[in-house]
């Protein structure tokens, strides 16, 4: 674990872990009863609302003996303070908000409907199971995933010309029950990844603090008041986001899903992406101008090189989302900020084309070769430094 100290009092710029145990830590404190609550007993609320049961926080570093909790971290590596997801459960929150909606636009289902939404590991409890049977009879329209610790990934298997991959969160529809209840007909099937942010550093040293404030138990009364007075303990060691290796690790998977996202069993693909993500993604796509849909501001879509490929591409929606700090609910909720109906084909080309082509506009070469120069007349004169060794 490294990175900077703790930062002096009052200081905003930077890296801080900005939610822990599912509550708001910082830059403002959430002191209620559910903070205190589930932050003195290690809980995951998203889980648990995910579940319908108390369900602890999963994240262990190793020799850890109980979990380190941190759930986002604010960075201002874009430019100003943004919340950036360090763990997946955090886009569960109370309402479902994200998967619901994927699942409505991928199943032409109109908000406002009933739906129901299971993880896979409940599926054995009669209480899940009533829920399931209660929806086919009232109407609604039922789904069950999978994801990690609710079922696990569901893999996508190699073939000798092709190769395999894990599917973040798996959905299918329910379409028939046997007698007793228990699901044996499917319909369609829904790629859902969620999108985390890969870190410089660890969180480590901040979570630690934090935990020595907090002591793990029944819920200490004076523990954010102490806190509070120690608020800028959660920069301690948080470095900032790796932008470029966020989008390196996702392009490649989500243009594979997506083309597989054709076959007529599929629904679609849908990936989940916070607003801090999708800033720094616009960089890597060319800066595109994004092209409304309809009367809505928030419905947009990524054109397409070729127009005449609009008709043939397999449905794909990039929903960007923050978390709602200002509500009144806690822990905070999430809200929708933009839904980008994209294409394979529109991904590759404005990752691979159009970003190089401003690139090349932008005198990178011209850039990178006065830096070449520089550097070989420092090795002329050995005057190389260790990081100029390093990257040779």
């Amino acid at each position: 674990m490294a990175g900077r100290a703790t930062p002096p009092k009052g200081h905003t710029a930077g890296n801080f872990v900005a939610e822990w145990f599912g509550h708001r830590v910082w830059p403002r404190l959430d002191q209620s009863i559910t903070a205190r609550t589930n932050q003195s007993r290690r809980a995951c609320p998203f889980l648990t609302a995910a579940t319908s049961e108390p369900t602890g926080c999963v994240k262990f570093a190793p020799g850890w003996t109980e979990p380190y909790g941190v759930c986002t971290i604010s960075s201002d590596s874009n430019g100003s303070q943004q919340d950036w997801i360090a763990c997946p459960y955090r886009t569960f929150d109370q309402h479902f908000t994200l998967l619901a909606t994927a699942v409505r636009s991928a199943y032409g289902e109109p908000d406002g409907t009933s739906l129901v939404l299971l993880p896979l590991t409940v599926l054995h409890r009669e209480d899940q199971r009533q829920m399931l049977r209660q929806g086919f009879a009232d109407g609604a329209r039922v789904f069950l995933f999978s994801a990690q610790k609710l079922g696990g990934e569901i893999d996508l298997p190699e073939t000798d010309s092709s190769p395999g991959a894990a599917v973040d969160m798996s959905v299918i529809e329910v379409t028939a029950l046997d007698a007793a209840g228990k699901p044996v007909e499917f319909g369609k099937h829904l790629f859902y990844e969620i999108q985390t942010a890969d870190f410089h550093g660890s969180p480590l040293h901040a979570a630690k603090h934090l935990r020595e404030i907090c002591a793990a138990g029944e819920p200490d009364l004076n523990y954010h008041a102490a806190l509070a007075d120690n608020i800028e303990i959660a920069g301690t060691g948080v470095e900032g986001p790796n932008k470029a290796n966020i989008f390196k690790r996702t392009i490649y998977q989500m243009i594979f899903k997506i083309e597989l996202a054709r076959h007529a069993d599929c629904a679609g693909f849908a990936i989940v992406l916070p607003v801090p993500v999708w800033d720094s993604w616009l960089r890597h796509l060319g800066q595109p101008t994004l092209v409304q849909v309809g009367d809505d501001p928030t419905r947009v879509t990524l054109p397409e090189a070729d127009p005449k490929m609009a008709s043939t591409a397999a449905p794909a929606t990039i929903y960007v989302f923050d978390i709602d700090s200002g509500s009144a609910e806690v822990p905070s909720p999430l809200r929708i900020v933009k839904r980008v109906s994209c294409s394979a084909a529109a991904l590759a080309h404005y990752a691979f084309t159009v970003a190089a082509d401003e690139a090349l506009k932008g005198s990178v070469i011209a850039t990178f070769r006065s830096a070449f120069e520089e550097r070989a007349l420092r090795g002329w004169n050995n005057q190389l430094r260790k990081s100029d060794k390093k990257r040779v």
